[in-house]
């Protein structure tokens, strides 16, 4: 299998959700890489994994970002939601297919026990 890594740079405009009074300059854009090349995003547990690898470089952005903009016009929630956007659209067609059959197959694994 090849090598996979994201690279996940957030600018401040996507997190920001208005101007901020008094903010002069934009917080610096903080970079961050996701490695999956050791996952089978088909398989459920290789595919929780990958999410765990997605939100925990959300976290990591996220609260650089937070300490660059201490006024206030951002939210960590609506950060995290513009990483995994980001992820999700960094992945080929074939690795997205291959995390929605690995979402139903542990819909399915649930289900049977």
């Amino acid at each position: 299998m090849g090598k996979f890594t994201i690279s996940l740079t957030m600018a401040a405009a996507l997190a920001l959700t208005a101007p901020t009074p008094g903010l002069t300059q934009a917080p610096a854009a903080s970079t961050v890489r996701v490695s999956f090349d050791d996952l089978n995003l088909a398989a459920p547990a290789d595919a929780a994994k990958f999410a765990a690898r997605v939100n925990a470089a959300a976290e990591d952005v996220c609260h650089d970002m937070a300490r660059g903009n201490p006024s206030g016009g951002f939210t960590m929630a609506g950060c995290k939601v513009a990483v995994r956007r980001q992820t999700m659209s960094q992945l080929s067609k074939h690795q997205r297919q291959n995390l929605r059959i690995a979402a139903r197959g542990g819909a399915v694994a649930v289900a049977a026990r």
